[in-house]
């Protein structure tokens, strides 16, 4: 269920990151309140993916986008 819209080419970006973990945040708030337990097992196992994706960014693990850094 991970829909990462990222153009060919291209690097990740932090804000690209962080608008994918709120979005997964608001669709986990939705599903705890619909008690949906497999939902939730996996919009947490995505929200581990993109919490892991946003440390190796910010640890130098990711390439960044063209002419940045």
């Amino acid at each position: 269920m991970n829909q990462n819209i990222q153009p060919q080419g291209r690097g990740i970006t932090l804000n690209s990151l962080l608008d994918e973990q709120r979005s997964l945040n608001m669709r986990m708030l939705l599903a705890l309140q619909l008690r949906d337990q497999a939902a939730q097992e996996e919009l947490r196992a995505s929200l581990e993916d993109v919490a892991a994706r946003i440390e190796a960014l910010l640890s130098g693990g990711l390439p960044r986008p063209e002419g940045q850094g």
